[in-house]
């Protein structure tokens, strides 16, 4: 009996190194949607992450967390053409270091049955930090010829930072998409 009444006194000191009063704050890029072609098989966005405390204020974030969302549809060409289903594949690129972080890759059904594409970087924030910024490149291609018609792809991004539930106001998280973006 003494088992789960220690099992039980453990989990009720862990329950306030858990956060109860923190907050989630959050921010979303607008939904995109852009064509990638035979002709026009690659594309990339850039985004541009920034969570940080205020100017004069003793906010801290842990705990980020990214989410790169992507769904490419395929509209077969009007004229026939090849019955070839393209691949499509989506990197997401740290430019901090250049280094592939993740990447997808799935053959693209019919428009209806297309799935979505989630990619995750992974964060490591050790400790409570004031400010994190980093920003990333998605990769979007798709397979040329034979592979006919065209690909619409959308794509959004999703970040969630935790902080101490006495500072929500206190915290900024932008998601910017700084020039250099290419677009077929």
């Amino acid at each position: 009996m003494r088992i789960p009444l220690l099992l039980l006194g453990s989990l009720l000191l862990l329950t306030p190194g858990c956060g109860v009063d923190d907050i989630v704050v959050a921010q979303r890029t607008p939904g995109e949607m852009f064509l990638l072609t035979p002709e026009n098989p690659h594309s990339e966005r850039r985004v541009q992450i920034v969570a940080r405390a205020k100017p004069d204020t003793e906010a801290k974030l842990s705990l980020l967390s990214i989410d790169f969302k992507t769904q490419p549809h395929w509209e077969r060409p009007a004229s026939g053409g090849s019955e070839v289903h393209p691949w499509f594949r989506v990197r997401l690129v740290d430019e901090q270091d250049g280094q592939v972080v993740e990447e997808h890759t799935t053959v693209v059904d019919d428009w209806d049955t297309s799935e979505e594409v989630t990619l995750k970087p992974k964060v490591n924030v050790e400790e409570e930090v004031s400010r994190f910024e980093r920003t990333y490149r998605l990769e979007f291609d798709r397979q040329g010829p034979p592979s006919d018609g065209t690909l619409y792809v959308q794509w959004s991004s999703d970040m969630e930072v935790l902080t101490d539930g006495d500072h929500p106001n206190h915290i900024e998280v932008l998601m910017l998409q700084p020039s250099g973006v290419s677009a077929p």
